[in-house]
């Protein structure tokens, strides 16, 4: 397995952005977790990490017990109905979050930048629209850091910086 450091750009969804603001060692298997932990811990550790911005299966995803292919069962097991070639729900949350932060798909960032992204332009009163049926919306975690982060920009707006 190759380790997030050996990857460059690190390639991440549109929608984990948000998902890594509120992350707390939960998720689908102990696999995923320990991904996220690893990834997590390089971003934390080095904001200038290069990210590339996609909307398909990411680092994460590739760990997953819910991908299939190129798809998300677990999206497709609570939208059912859904027709064959469309979009899973993950696949159009990364498409609303992209719109919302002004990125565009495959755009390289530092961790840095995009979390200025999200801090100016992402609370929790976006999750709504934003992260749909996400089963991790139960919990606070996401909700109370992506305020937290868009009031550290909103500090750093009001003094100048």
């Amino acid at each position: 397995m190759t380790s997030p450091e050996q990857v460059a750009p690190l390639q991440i969804r549109a929608h984990t952005l948000l998902c890594l603001q509120g992350y707390k060692g939960l998720g689908y298997s102990p696999e995923f977790i320990r991904k996220m932990d690893e990834v997590a811990d390089l971003l934390r550790k080095d904001p200038e990490t290069e990210v590339r911005i996609i909307c398909a299966p990411d680092v994460f995803c590739a760990v997953c017990p819910n991908l299939d292919g190129n798809h998300c069962v677990a999206d497709e097991l609570k939208n059912t109905g859904k027709v064959n070639g469309t979009p899973d729900e993950s696949t159009l949350m990364d498409y609303l979050v992209l719109k919302k932060l002004g990125f565009r798909e495959n755009e390289i960032h530092r961790w840095s930048a995009i979390l200025e992204t999200i801090g100016r332009n992402v609370s929790s009163s976006d999750m709504d629209l934003l992260c749909g049926g996400c089963r991790w919306r139960e919990y606070p975690h996401c909700a109370n850091a992506l305020d937290a982060l868009s009031e550290t920009w909103t500090y750093r707006l009001n003094q100048g910086n």
